[in-house]
């Protein structure tokens, strides 16, 4: 019966790798050309919809909301055009609230709840990681770190917590490069991790140290501060333990949504460039990032929660995305 189960537990392995491999092979075919990541209308839609709740959240005093809204609304008007990126635009939108109504993190409570709750899931993750054969623990690793991906605070007809994104565990990756990733890495490659939202950084760590297995040097940042939405926050990832899963935890020297070179010290540049691996979290990276040539391979991990974006990386929404470009390439 032991032999059934194992003989079972292979066959199913290779049936697994043999739809995956075939999935990859139908992407390649009929994955359509990238188009590139600036606002579209729906986008105007997200924009205003969050700046409202970033609002409310933000004051009580109904003067103040009003003043924000004002100011919102002239913000997106002067700035909403076909050359913006939206996360650059979302930054702007954010400081601009923050000094008028005095709040720089409205998502606060609701990062260290999810937090709590990452952490609570965590050793459930952790078992299962720790039962497969280390040639998957990448995939699945990966897999555990984007559907972490699924929480984004105000994106329409976005709901999903991380309860829901345990049920999404089994699903593939709708781009899979995490082969390619892992032939990358040798004993010592200095790779920079850039995590993305609070809560999933828990999950994050269970990459960052199968990475670190693999012999990657990993260096882990996080936002500098406040106001970058539900970003993690060096006090988000000392809750969760990523000072001890990394080999050392930083800050982008920023406070702004996704990667804004133009905006950080020449030290996170020097960083940035001279990374031998970047493994870039969420969809705000992606939107920042992939204006500039790579610095080196990069390996865009997120699930894909709007139709603008899904559209410029070529998937369907509500997929999870292990994107691998080269030195160089741009959208």
């Amino acid at each position: 019966m032991v032999i059934f189960s194992v003989v079972a537990s292979r066959l199913y392995s290779k049936v697994i790798h043999s739809i995956d491999a075939f999935e990859g092979f139908l992407y390649c075919v009929y994955h359509p050309p990238l188009d590139k990541m600036k606002v579209g209308s729906r986008c105007g839609y997200c924009l205003l919809h969050r700046g409202y709740n970033m609002i409310k959240l933000s004051t009580d005093d109904e003067e103040k909301r009003r003043e924000a809204m004002i100011a919102l609304l002239r913000l997106m008007g002067e700035n909403f055009n076909e050359a913006t990126v939206p996360s650059i635009l979302g930054a702007e939108r954010g400081r601009l609230i923050a000094a008028i109504t005095g709040c720089e993190d409205p998502y606060l409570e609701q990062k260290k709840e999810e937090n709590r709750r990452a952490l609570e899931i965590l050793p459930e993750l952790e078992n299962i990681l720790g039962k497969m054969h280390d040639s998957e623990k990448l995939r699945a690793a990966c897999k555990m770190a984007c559907l972490g991906n699924v929480i984004d605070y105000d994106v329409p007809g976005n709901n999903a917590n991380l309860g829901d994104a345990l049920k999404l565990l089994d699903e593939p990756l709708y781009i899979e490069d995490t082969e390619k990733l892992k032939s990358l890495i040798k004993k010592g490659t200095n790779l920079l991790f850039l995590t993305d939202n609070a809560g999933e950084i828990a999950l994050d760590t269970l990459l960052v140290k199968e990475l670190r297995r693999l012999g990657a040097y990993v260096t882990v940042a996080v936002k500098a501060g406040a106001p970058s939405l539900n970003d993690a926050l060096m006090e988000d990832a000392l809750m969760v333990g990523m000072d001890k899963a990394a080999d050392k935890l930083i800050t982008t020297g920023a406070k702004a949504i996704g990667i804004r070179l133009d905006e950080s010290p020449q030290w996170f540049i020097d960083l940035y460039n001279n990374a031998e691996i970047i493994l870039a979290k969420g969809m705000a990276n992606w939107e920042t990032m992939t204006e500039t040539p790579a610095p080196c391979p990069t390996l865009y991990l997120f699930r894909t929660k709007c139709e603008p974006v899904a559209r410029a990386v070529g998937a369907p929404e509500g997929e999870s995305i292990a994107y691998l470009v080269e030195k160089g390439w741009k959208l």
